[in-house]
């Protein structure tokens, strides 16, 4: 039935952009109900969330996630009854990393975060540190996944100095001296915006985008950071459409 009345609404004015752009909006962001669906937009934003998973830490399900955090969960309740304060601080700290991508979700549905709010939290979590062993790798790891480059040697140096020692250094122009500084840093940079693209591009026309495309729709991207209208610019061109 959707099949029918999208391509029946296309073909009626001839395919043009805006019918496209019109289509696109309506599955990113319709909030009325759809069997199986929901909602479009709550589906459209469980395929972001889902993808940025498979982006950063391999694709683990939720029932992941809850399984390894179900474990601090305990400890956090066992250190308060004890009244291990230390341990209890601790285990809360590492209970809200693997909370804040489970909660990434809904938030991007209520228009709390952005994309790369939700990309922030998919690099700093116990399973990312996981799969990216040792500062070396997760410094590296950081640049590929969300820049969709290694960093300069200048750039690795002082990451690697705030991971590892927890030493003061200077990345993007700013300073920081923390794993968390480091990942607000990178992720706080314009660059996070150019690597966005390049994974819209990627991901939906499957290619790089050339730098014309890219900075013709940075400046926008900056002030909105909206990746839906990323998309939507994408989508509606013939090369994504295969209309010819």
């Amino acid at each position: 039935i959707e099949m029918d009345d999208f391509v029946a609404q296309l073909r009626s004015v001839e395919l043009h952009k805006d019918k496209r752009l019109e289509l696109i909006k309506v599955l990113q962001e319709g909030n009325f109900h759809v069997d199986g669906d929901s909602t479009y937009h709550i589906a459209y934003i469980q395929n972001l969330y889902n993808l940025a998973k498979v982006r950063c830490i391999e694709g683990v399900s939720d029932d992941r996630i809850n399984q390894d955090l179900g474990p601090i969960l305990n400890s956090i309740y066992v250190d308060s009854l004890l009244g291990n304060w230390e341990a209890y601080a601790l285990d809360k700290a590492q209970a809200l990393r693997y909370q804040l991508v489970l909660s990434s979700r809904q938030e991007m549905v209520d228009g709390v975060i952005f994309y790369h709010n939700m990309l922030s939290r998919m690099v700093d979590n116990p399973i990312y540190d996981e799969i990216n062993m040792n500062s070396f790798n997760f410094v590296n790891a950081c640049f590929d996944n969300l820049l969709w480059r290694y960093p300069t040697q200048n750039e690795f140096t002082s990451g690697y100095n705030m991971v590892e020692f927890n030493q003061p250094a200077l990345l993007f122009g700013k300073t920081g001296q923390t794993k968390k500084d480091f990942i607000n840093i990178v992720v706080g940079n314009q660059e996070i915006y150019e690597g966005t693209i390049i994974w819209c591009y990627k991901q939906l026309v499957a290619r790089q985008p050339t730098t014309t495309e890219t900075f013709a729709l940075l400046p926008d991207f900056l002030q909105h950071q909206k990746i839906e209208r990323i998309q939507q610019q994408i989508m509606i061109t013939d090369e994504y459409a295969n209309f010819k």
